[in-house]
């Protein structure tokens, strides 16, 4: 073939046939473009339940179909749109505004509720044995109309030490062997320790303790200390307001005070 010919098959023709091939497919995808449907609200809807009836087994009744022309206008397609909104604003309901008295009562209602789920979980957990001897006590200053002893974290502390103190040590005594003695002891916790003037007031402190050793069980030395006189004045006395309770094996030991302060002019 001569040098010619290959010149012009490469330089024109092939880039006339690449050139038709491109026309062609741009042809073929406007003529199918023009017949897509537009699928209205309508159209969808009626599928939907074509769809659902052909897979219940049911035949497909009162289904209109429109012609394509109408469905691909743009008045259609409006239309649409607006039964679309319609729709929409029958099936969302309005939330009602709370305000005034009803909305602190669901604030009441809540807090009640959470306070109810806090008493269950303190109702579910297990009491500990020094609540335990609280509540004793507390039970039997309640069968002559005393008010119940609060718990105080000082009280504890020096109660709890005198209790490892006398079980390390050997001992059993109000007394330990550097001769402090309960008063002694719990003030040094801060409990009852009041600078009259810096605080420019009067103030009465009451302190007092209970021990007991050898018994197994709260009932117990309970009943021990409410058969002894002394001990039994003590868990019973109206000077007292707050308690700390230590215990260390069978050794047990109630710390009691109350402090009262009187502001000066």
């Amino acid at each position: 073939m001569p040098y010619t010919m290959i010149y012009m098959i490469k330089k024109v023709i092939a880039p006339l046939l690449a050139l038709t091939r491109a026309l062609l497919s741009a042809l073929l995808a406007i003529s199918l473009s023009t017949e897509r449907v537009h699928a209205s609200a309508h159209t969808l809807r009626d599928r939907t339940a074509a769809r659902r009836a052909l897979r219940g087994g049911q035949p497909v009744s009162n289904r209109i179909i429109l012609p394509r022309s109408v469905r691909s206008t743009p008045a259609t397609r409006r239309q649409a749109r607006l039964n679309r909104r319609s729709i929409r604003r029958i099936e969302v309901p309005e939330i009602p505004v709370v305000t005034g008295r009803r909305e602190s009562t669901s604030t009441l209602s809540t807090l009640s509720r959470r306070e109810q789920r806090r008493a269950r979980r303190l109702a579910e957990r297990p009491i500990s044995l020094r609540q335990q001897v609280i509540d004793a006590v507390n039970l039997e200053r309640a069968k002559f109309g005393l008010a119940p002893l609060l718990h105080h974290n000082s009280l504890e502390i020096s109660a709890q030490e005198h209790a490892r103190d006398m079980k390390v040590r050997n001992f059993f005594s109000h007394e330990n062997p550097e001769e402090e003695r309960s008063g002694d002891r719990i003030k040094k916790t801060g409990y009852g320790v009041v600078n009259a003037q810096t605080c420019r007031c009067s103030y009465k402190v009451y302190l007092g303790e209970n021990i007991a050793k050898g018994q197994d069980t709260v009932e117990q030395v309970i009943e021990e200390w409410m058969a002894s006189v002394t001990h039994r004045e003590a868990m019973l006395s109206e000077d007292y307001d707050e308690i700390g309770v230590g215990i260390l094996n069978d050794i047990w030991v109630l710390n009691f005070g109350s402090v009262s302060i009187t502001k000066g002019r």
